[in-house]
């Protein structure tokens, strides 16, 4: 008998070694996770309050801004029904002094800016991609033709499509 109840001792023994091991793995993983969890909050709080403040200075960091008077275009369209896009839109300058040359050409610029406009299909800039990429594509092309500095960005103030 006495073989026996040390089995049974033995066993007990071994069972509750194996039951704190299981628990003391579950407690752990539980505390990491809340910890993996709570790092995680701390991170997205710092990153958007970094976000918040590199926002605010790239909006001081923002050149000087002319403005295009609307435009109004026909799209390209493949069910030849009219299809209109009325646009607006700021330009950033790298200096000021390039607004007296755009004032010089602004029937060159609006004629570039309608040209590119006019070979767009809905599809192509309804998108906010689509959006991103006419904007630098206006960039690009008006730049090719300035000499007393550059545009930086193109912003679309108005945007509408009938």
């Amino acid at each position: 008998m006495a073989a026996s109840s040390s089995n049974k001792l033995l066993i007990t023994v071994i069972s509750l070694l194996i039951l704190l091991i299981i628990g003391g793995a579950a407690g752990f993983i539980f505390y990491m996770d809340k910890e993996d969890k709570n790092t995680t909050l701390i991170e997205q709080k710092q990153h958007n309050e970094k976000s918040n403040t590199d926002q605010e200075e790239t909006l001081s960091e923002i050149g000087p801004l002319y403005p295009i008077a609307p435009i109004t275009v026909n799209l390209k369209n493949s069910d030849k029904k009219d299809v209109y896009l009325k646009i607006t839109l700021s330009l950033e300058l790298s200096n000021k002094l390039l607004a007296n040359e755009l004032d010089t050409k602004n029937a060159v610029i609006r004629d570039n800016i309608i040209l590119i406009l006019s070979s767009k299909s809905v599809a192509d800039i309804d998108s906010e991609t689509g959006k991103a990429l006419l904007s630098d594509e206006i960039k690009t092309k008006l730049n090719t033709l300035l000499d007393d500095g550059y545009i930086k960005n193109v912003y679309i103030v108005t945007f509408i499509i009938e």
